[in-house]
């Protein structure tokens, strides 16, 4: 797996294991083995939230999971460890207020088993609460050294511009990392996502993350396996001719269609107008998981890239 260094100074692997259902839906043993694949083909970026799964669950399972592998295998120094606050915990958590981003920046230090997160999300916008607030407290945990640096996610275009506006003002840690959700096929712009900041990333924000050079994590990048059966494919993204060519020319070059989004994806960044996107992606068994990540070293030619743009 490759490595690159993102503008913040990070060097992560050009692929991120997400692990939201690492201790719930995917058993330990599951999640171990899928870590454990990652790593050894050195992948380094691990993301996680503090509310992790708790729709099924109490919220603590991934992040208590990461804290005991990364303890059992002791590679704490050898991994990009990313977690995220804002988001409800079976009705209690959500915002970004001072106190809240500070409680939650501890607890998930605790459970993570570690002194420092290499990087932390504001899980989503909350419009409630002033930015002036949200990024001090953010920029005190930064000070304190129990953050290195800070990523959004789930935010809307002009709210990033008003945080950097507030950053600049007052001499706060900015954003440097942007995650939202994006893939290869086209949304329906028109369906309204579940969250209300959950959009997905469309022609503007790409422009506008390239024109500030924060790279774009991509969650969701991979449509649960969309890619591979029709049955899993939502009516929130327009397949038609799209889906159908990049199947073809994963079938011509021997990947599966997951595998060839995950290229193109790690591609964009040579393409005009885009930032270096990298997918986040995950797995609840090692063969599917390690089939996906061939992606991450499959080279494309500028022509491939180009006609998998244009279809």
């Amino acid at each position: 797996m490759q490595k690159i260094t993102l503008p913040n100074g990070l060097t992560v692997s050009n692929i991120c294991l997400g692990t939201m259902m690492f201790g719930t839906a995917v058993s330990e043993s599951d999640a171990f083995a899928v870590l454990d694949a990652y790593r050894d083909r050195g992948g380094c970026f691990l993301d996680t939230a503090n509310n992790y799964s708790h729709w099924i669950g109490t919220g603590d399972e991934s992040e208590l999971l990461l804290g005991k592998w990364l303890r059992q295998r002791r590679c704490r120094d050898r991994m990009i460890l990313a977690t995220k606050v804002g988001y409800d915990r079976k009705g209690k958590g959500a915002g970004l207020r001072k106190e809240q981003i500070e409680h939650w920046c501890d607890e998930s230090l605790r459970k993570l088993g570690t002194d420092y997160l290499d990087l932390y999300y504001a899980h989503t916008d909350d419009p409630a609460t002033p930015m002036e607030e949200t990024m001090e407290a953010f920029d005190s945990l930064v000070r304190k050294g129990k953050v290195r640096f800070l990523g959004s996610s789930n935010f809307d275009t002009w709210r990033l511009v008003e945080a950097e506006n507030v950053t600049e003002k007052h001499g706060f840690t900015g954003y440097t990392v942007h995650q939202q959700h994006f893939t290869y096929l086209h949304p329906r712009m028109e369906i309204a996502p579940q969250f209300k900041f959950n959009e997905p990333v469309g022609r503007e924000r790409l422009r506008y993350l390239c024109a500030r050079n924060l790279p774009l994590v991509s969650y969701s990048c991979l449509l649960h396996g969309a890619y591979e059966r029709d049955d899993r494919l939502s009516d929130e993204y327009i397949a038609g001719d799209r889906l159908a060519f990049v199947r073809k020319m994963a079938r011509e070059k021997g990947v599966t269609a997951s595998a060839l989004v995950v290229a193109w994806m790690c591609s964009l960044h040579r393409c005009a107008d885009f930032p270096r996107v990298i997918p986040l992606f995950s797995a609840s068994k090692v063969d599917y998981f390690l089939k996906n990540l061939e992606g991450g070293d499959l080279m494309l030619t500028d022509e491939e890239l180009e006609s998998l743009n244009r279809a």
